[in-house]
């Protein structure tokens, strides 16, 4: 049984636990669920995209996952970077980039600069098909295309204002 905290729409623990998957969990209209998502993007300005599982929905992503219970969202992509690419990321160098609220999850936005090879990858292949690098508009064609799971492009998005605002 998976847990997951419970976050008010400003992105603050409510105190309320609740079973993941479970349907008969009522939530209020300030009540939500939190997954963490992060772009890790490379020295040529590369971004690592996923494509999930069949069973995970067969679509283009970045990784991320749900913030379980008791965990911090910077932990949680710890994590599942560690899970679903094998690699060891270093707290200090994740980049923070609040949260995004547009459905019923709230999502906790990060982004990583970091340089590494394919071949440093092992993918956890009950999530995660393949990976490559892409380039902002191959990633805005996935986009355009309804290719990229909608809310890891809204996340992208953010990623992108993100970056904008920092080489002014």
């Amino acid at each position: 049984m998976e847990l997951l905290d419970v976050y008010d729409s400003h992105g603050n623990k409510t105190g309320r636990v609740v079973e993941r998957g479970n349907k008969d969990t009522v939530f209020s209209q300030d009540e939500h669920i939190a997954v963490a998502i992060i772009f890790i993007e490379n020295q040529k300005g590369e971004f690592l995209i996923q494509k999930t599982s069949v069973e995970k929905g067969d679509e283009y992503s970045s990784t991320g996952g749900h913030v379980d219970h008791g965990e911090k969202p910077i932990d949680t992509i710890k994590r599942e970077v560690k899970e679903e690419l094998g690699l060891d990321l270093s707290r200090e160098s994740i980049v923070n980039l609040g949260f995004l609220l547009f459905d019923f999850p709230i999502r906790f936005v990060f982004y990583i600069k970091k340089d590494f090879s394919l071949s440093d990858i092992t993918v956890q292949e009950e999530e995660v098909q393949s990976v490559s690098f892409m380039s902002v508009n191959q990633i805005l064609e996935l986009i355009n295309h309804n290719r990229m799971h909608k809310a890891h492009a809204k996340v992208f998005e953010h990623v992108l204002n993100y970056k904008k605002s920092v080489t002014k």
